[in-house]
């Protein structure tokens, strides 16, 4: 913290043109006297009053190095302690500094002292203008996420006495888009069930084909496997339409999360968008849930005969492996999962369907059927309920009739009957 010396100084360079000088003690460090200078523009009261806030900025126990570090400088800081905390995903990383690139070429220049509400509130317009210029969608919702990176940074150096506050506690964040969540019904649901049986049925005995073909020559030498990825993807789909578990939390699967005996699926990590494995954000992400017993057998199946072609290419399955693999027994890659997935669901009649849509199938379809709140929530590891209902209240329409027929049963069950006639005189 800058310790500040006497009132300060104010010279007149020439005239409109003042500089301001603070002595702000000696460096604990270097045993040299500090002192802050400053040129004003205007009036000999302009300089007063800029005297006046500096010294009331440092008494107020800003760094003294507040008065030099540019926004882009500490933005530059900031990162490099996100990575060494080691508490951020790689993929999280590169986004996050993305986005600060981005801010850093608008407000990179400016003193980080100098950051007011006013331009900080100005700043989202011209980021939506400058992605659009360069062919990207700006959406309300990419605006929220720049808003809380820099919240996030500049309060950051509000802690490290930087700043006296964080001007962005006075600027409310853009009001996220709303997002139409689709889901299947449950006729659509149930034809897509019928599509991986099929679709099951013919991967496995394209694979028993590949390997009937095989010379015993080739499958002494072979360090791969056809066609296992493409049982490995539908398998993946078979358990998301069961589960309603994210597409990270399926490819990062491993046998060790799968209890035949309970017919339960343990989720415990997730594969990031630039294939990294890591455990959930929140504790709540990790969770137990139940799965229907004719799921559990296809994937007991498939672990068996697995563990067989696995043993070929000299990959000795165990715990770790994942459920879901490569040709040479490891984690599939995502983008190769996307390109299967989109021709798989055109050819079945899904063109426009996504992967997530399922997640959003089970709550809509459990929620309809009068499962209660909470059971939904811990099967979607969601923090807590109100998150789901806020995400999902569209479902609950659905039982609102059988609600209304209920409570007038109930009612009805103490009334006293009153005769037709006299119901209609």
């Amino acid at each position: 913290m800058a310790k500040v010396k006497g009132n300060g100084t104010i010279i007149e360079k020439r005239r409109g043109v003042y500089e301001i000088q603070l002595s702000c003690g000696k460096d604990p460090a270097t045993g040299r006297y500090r002192r802050i200078s400053r040129t004003i523009h205007g009036t000999k009261r302009d300089a007063a009053r800029a005297l006046d806030k500096l010294r009331t900025e440092l008494g107020g126990g800003l760094s003294i190095d507040s008065q030099t570090i540019t926004f882009g400088q500490w933005a530059k800081e900031f990162m490099t302690s996100r990575r060494e905390s080691g508490r951020v995903g790689a993929s999280t990383l590169a986004n996050d500094q993305n986005m600060l690139d981005l801010i850093c070429s608008i407000l990179g220049d400016v003193p980080l002292c100098k950051l007011d509400a006013r331009m900080t509130k100005n700043l989202f317009p011209e980021i939506r203008k400058r992605r659009e210029a360069q062919g990207y969608r700006c959406s309300n919702s990419t605006l929220q996420h720049y808003h809380a990176l820099l919240k996030t940074c500049l309060k950051a150096a509000v802690n490290l006495d930087l700043l006296m506050r964080n001007p962005l506690d006075k600027i409310e964040a853009p009001r996220r888009d709303t997002v139409a969540r689709r889901a299947l019904d449950a006729d659509e649901a149930g034809r897509l069930l019928h599509c991986i049986d099929v679709s099951e049925q013919a991967a496995l005995e394209a694979l028993a084909d590949k390997e009937s073909r095989q010379r015993p020559s080739d499958i002494q030498d072979r360090d791969f496997l056809r066609g296992i990825r493409d049982v490995s993807y539908i398998l993946l789909v078979r358990l998301a339409l069961a589960t309603g578990a994210r597409q990270g939390e399926l490819m990062a699967a491993t046998w060790r999360e799968l209890d035949f005996a309970s017919s339960r699926f343990t989720i415990a990590q997730a594969m990031s968008n630039g294939g990294e494995i890591k455990q959930p954000k929140t504790q709540s992400g990790i969770r137990s849930i139940y799965v229907d017993r004719s799921t559990m057998m296809h994937l007991a199946a498939w672990k068996q005969l697995q563990a067989e072609l696995l043993a070929t290419i000299g990959v000795a399955q165990d715990d770790s492996t994942p459920c879901f693999c490569s040709s040479v027994g490891d984690f599939l890659d995502k983008s190769g999962f996307q390109k299967w997935w989109r021709v798989w669901r055109t050819k079945n009649g899904f063109e426009t369907l996504k992967l997530h849509e399922l997640r959003h199938t089970m709550a809509t379809q459990l929620l309809g059927a009068g499962i209660d709140v909470k059971t939904v929530q811990a099967r979607l590891g969601h923090a807590n309920a109100s998150l789901t209902l806020n995400t999902y209240s569209h479902a609950l329409p659905a039982r609102d009739e059988a609600a209304a027929n209920v409570i007038a049963s109930l009612y009805s069950a103490h009334s006293e009957p009153v005769p037709i006639e006299a119901q209609i005189a």
